[in-house]
């Protein structure tokens, strides 16, 4: 089976890719952070007989379908996407103290979040879809929401992304 993990040079991203790899899947890591990737697949080349790593940014359209383009023609199939990037950008909605407004969250720390966490899941759950498709692919795609999903003091933005990760995921 090949398997794409987006955010899969570090952390929980990496940690599956890590299973997968020792489960005998081909993997297929996408992250923005080329000296990540590169640590990445080295570690991950000693378990698997293939895995590749692509940089992304998974809220660019047009890097997104170039990079699973990529995956389909260096695999010649896609299995399954864990679409598992993501960012923080905690911050109060508003900020009083002593009844004055000392900090509001901004758009770009909203729209930031929104892009990676909600936008990227789109972006390549689609594009993973397409190839699944062209490829003549059995598969599945994972979506990582999170229990801020019901809503986090400090993550208006965080909790907006994740739990309109659920909605597209029951709507798909």
């Amino acid at each position: 089976s090949v398997i794409a993990i987006t955010g899969g040079a570090q952390g929980l991203g990496f940690a599956m890719a890590t299973e997968l790899a020792k489960a005998g899947a081909k993997i297929a890591i996408i992250d923005f952070n080329q000296a990540l990737l590169e640590e990445a697949q080295t570690s991950l080349s000693d378990m698997t007989s293939e895995v590749r790593s692509y940089v992304a940014d998974v809220s660019n359209e047009a890097q997104v379908e170039e990079t699973f383009q990529k995956i389909a023609d260096d695999f010649g199939a896609l299995n399954g996407l864990i679409n598992n990037a993501g960012i923080l950008r905690d911050g109060m909605f508003v900020k009083v103290k002593d009844g004055e407004l000392v900090k509001k969250m901004s758009l770009e720390q909203f729209q930031s979040v929104i892009d990676v966490n909600l936008t990227g899941v789109f972006l390549c759950g689609r594009e993973a879809a397409v190839q699944m498709i062209n490829t003549k692919s059995k598969g599945v795609i994972i979506n990582m929401s999170s229990v801020a999903r019901q809503g986090n003091m400090g993550q208006t933005n965080y909790s907006a992304a994740k739990a309109g990760v659920v909605a597209m995921t029951v709507t798909w």
